[in-house]
């Protein structure tokens, strides 16, 4: 009698047990959509496109990635149309030899060209001069090596074009420049001038060679 009294009692309290009440719930995981940009909602505080791509962003929440345009600078040329080569002997050989009369004949090609280029330039620049342009050249030059050691970067951008500017403060971060300009040897003289159409013809592009023979005094630590 005792022993079914205690089976009774055994089966009564796994009926009661609370886990036997609990209907047991399967969990699947389900994989839903992927969302690149945040949902618009009812009421929100944010009006404008960019707000609302922020507070997205700083909450986690993957927004479309943003086409950064890059504006094109064509105040300047990348490259040199036609480098300047001086001929061999400064071009003091005598016409009467083969290299000479082939030195003399090169140089007049090269002459009649940078006449056709003086007068191109000249429709757009009606005060261009060869000798006045050589003479402000110098001066740009001594003025832009000045402020070079000096390291005044505002003056400098305005002097030299954004090609040559990053090609002058290369590798001059953590050095001392000293320069000078002693005197000029001989007057600076234009050489060659170059002057060609890019993108369309009434875009055109000058390049004006400059020679200059001065004394100059430099160091750097």
């Amino acid at each position: 009698m005792a022993a079914s009294r205690s089976v009774c009692r055994t089966g009564l309290i796994s009926l009661l047990n609370p886990s036997r009440l609990i209907i047991p719930i399967l969990l699947q995981p389900v994989r839903t959509k992927k969302r690149f940009s945040a949902p618009k909602s009812v009421g929100a505080r944010y009006n404008t496109n960019a707000e609302t791509a922020r507070k997205a962003k700083a909450a986690g929440i993957i927004v479309p990635e943003e086409l950064m345009e890059r504006q094109i600078n064509v105040s300047c040329t990348a490259g040199i149309f036609d480098p300047y080569i001086p001929p061999e002997g400064d071009a003091r050989l005598s016409t009467l030899s083969k290299d000479g009369l082939k030195q003399r004949t090169q140089q007049l090609k090269q002459t009649a060209t940078s006449h056709l280029a003086i007068r191109r330039v000249k429709n757009y620049e009606e005060g261009f001069s060869t000798k006045t342009f050589a003479e402000n050249a110098q001066e740009i030059f001594i003025a832009a090596h000045n402020h070079l050691t000096q390291f005044d970067r505002h003056k400098l951008h305005s002097l030299v074009t954004e090609r040559c500017y990053p090609e002058m403060v290369r590798g001059n971060r953590y050095r001392t420049i000293h320069w000078s300009f002693v005197e000029s040897l001989e007057p600076p003289r234009v050489v060659q001038v170059r002057c060609t159409e890019m993108v369309s013809k009434d875009n055109l592009y000058g390049q004006v060679t400059v020679r200059m023979h001065s004394k100059q005094v430099s160091d750097s630590v």
